[in-house]
């Protein structure tokens, strides 16, 4: 099937694309009427919405039978889930594992040592050789090294992981939360040697803390590889100065990098408007010199070199750090930010932006940062605050979220009951839609609010993934439509288009998409299989799944 066969694709499409904004923006019911209380549908549909990448239908059927409380409790509690059958799909990625020494060497395997000539063969000797004498054996030709390994593997691996955690793990929210930590402390994967450290970051820096204290989370980002060489702490170290002799001028060396200190403060814990100064920055920069990685293109782990640190007094947000602290003076600076009220503040209001809405009711924000502040730090009780808050289910936000990219294609791949091996075409289709994983080339990380996601080129590219999913032309992603739809008639349009409605749109259908649908299944009366394919379903089905898909109801959260 090719994509021109469907011909819903142009006119059809492009219609919803033109009243996409201003219908998707708009807070409450669909058709943008009196906002009523949400009915029980609506209530798991949120829940899914927000703390899933997207529900399935086994998951709607397990609210009903288990209630929203229950379900929100086991998702804030993922090490009671198993997530075995999720662990047998990371499996077959074999970077995932590897410590990052290993990458380093199987992927960027160190330049060969020229080898020296070898030395002259001496001339025979003129004596003439008895025939019985046995000639010497001839020197084995030493096996060549095997050639290295494509260093992209090391990442694509890594962004394939990502995705089909999102697809497939049962512990959604925890999945979720990932998600924000890695945006939050986002690093790009086209800076060199970061394209093998950012295996061990997602792995032993932000996965084991997502839902811990803060401070223990800071602090393993703080001692990632990954970051210190993204941001150029691992070349941070104190200048010395060394007075002219009767043979040399005055010399300094080194040199205090800010870069990591800047964006500890503004991005990952008080925030651009949180009451620090340039000399904060200064001086908090002092206290991180040393902090760097040993031989970051061979072994890539972190050491801290004395010989680096700044060893001087400082001073930073008012409270005094002695001089000779070394290692200590760093782990100080983070006890600080982690217990500063404007951190609180500052990752209460990310937090609500993710999963209430974009402009999230200062209300929620305050309570949760007083959350934080009380526990210590914990990020599960904080964001309990928020997804327990009486805010949290009110029609106000329902469905106010645009999905991003990477949400859009997880939760199209989830609703489908996908098979995908989370390679390049999905993760490309990702990429042109404006999100490439681990692709952002600045430290602030993709944005959180809806309308930047709303360009017209981007939601295109939007409708072109949905086209190419529905036609099952994404290369290594499959879609069983008969599965999908269960019992319904194929050779009944209508009763396949309430069905699919249902399904992926709960029934929440504007009249525009109402409209699309009806006339799809009114143009497929008498409708039949592909009669060069009796198991592939009539057109008319992949068209109104591709609908579905990119419809702007499904962008929605």
């Amino acid at each position: 099937m090719k994509f021109g066969d469907l011909r819903f694709a142009g006119a059809a499409l492009l219609t919803a694309l033109l009243f996409f904004e201003p219908v998707v923006l708009r807070a409450g019911t669909p058709d943008g009427g009196a906002k009523k209380a949400l009915t029980e549908s609506q209530r798991a549909r949120h829940i899914l919405s927000r703390l899933t990448f997207g529900g399935r239908a086994a998951d709607f059927e397990k609210i009903r039978r288990i209630g929203v409380k229950a379900y929100v409790d086991e998702q804030l509690n993922p090490e009671t889930i198993d997530d075995s059958a999720l662990d047998k799909r990371l499996a077959r990625l074999p970077t995932l594992t590897l410590s990052t020494p290993l990458l380093a060497a199987q992927y960027n395997p160190p330049k060969p040592k020229p080898t020296p000539s070898p030395a002259p063969t001496p001339s025979p000797s003129p004596s003439p050789t008895p025939a019985d004498t046995p000639k010497p054996a001839p020197t084995p030709t030493p096996k060549p090294p095997p050639p290295p390994k494509n260093p992209q593997m090391v990442v694509n691996e890594l962004q394939r992981a990502k995705l089909l955690r999102a697809v497939y793990s049962e512990r959604q929210l925890d999945e979720v939360l990932v998600d924000f930590w890695e945006n939050h402390f986002s690093i790009y994967a086209g800076k060199d040697a970061d394209r093998w450290l950012l295996t061990s970051f997602d792995r032993d820096a932000i996965r084991p803390y997502a839902f811990g204290r803060f401070r223990d989370l800071l602090g393993a980002v703080a001692h990632s590889p990954a970051m210190l060489f993204y941001l150029d702490n691992w070349q941070s170290r104190a200048e010395r100065v060394y007075p002219a002799t009767k043979d040399k001028p005055e010399r300094k060396t080194g040199g205090i990098n800010e870069n990591y200190a800047r964006e500890l403060m503004e991005l990952h814990t008080l925030g651009v408007d949180g009451g620090y100064t340039q000399r904060d920055v200064q001086e908090v920069a002092r206290c991180l010199t040393g902090w760097t990685i040993r031989k970051p293109n061979e072994e890539g782990l972190f050491m801290f070199d004395p010989q680096m640190h700044d060893n001087g007094e400082k001073i930073v947000l008012g409270q005094k750090i002695p001089a000779g602290g070394g290692i200590a003076d760093g782990e100080k600076v983070l006890d600080i930010l982690a217990k500063h009220p404007s951190t609180a503040k500052f990752i209460a209001t990310k937090l609500a932006r993710r999963f209430l809405g974009d402009d999230p009711p200062a209300a929620v924000v305050n309570q949760a940062a007083q959350v934080f502040l009380k526990t210590d730090g914990s990020i599960r009780e904080t964001l309990r605050s928020i997804v327990t808050s009486a805010a949290f289910l009110s029609p106000a936000v329902y469905q106010a979220k645009i999905r991003s990219p990477f949400e859009f294609a997880a939760a199209a791949l989830r609703i489908t009951d996908a098979e995908t091996d989370g390679g390049n075409p999905v993760l490309g289709g990702i990429a042109k839609m404006g999100q490439p994983l681990f692709g952002h080339l600045t430290p602030e990380g993709f944005t959180e609010k809806s309308r930047d996601w709303l360009a017209p080129g981007a939601l295109l590219e939007r409708l072109n993934f949905a086209v190419a999913l529905a036609a099952n032309q994404l290369k290594g992603t499959t879609i069983d439509a008969r599965k999908l739809l269960g019992d319904a008639d194929f050779a009944r349009p209508a009763e396949v288009s309430e069905k699919l409605a249902a399904l992926i749109l709960r029934n929440e259908l504007s009249p525009a998409s109402k409209a699309e649908f009806d006339k799809i299944a009114g143009g497929a009366a008498g409708a039949a299989n592909d009669p060069t394919n009796r198991n592939r379903p009539p057109l008319y089905v992949t068209e109104l799944l591709a609908l579905a898909l990119g419809a702007p109801e499904f962008q929605r959260r």
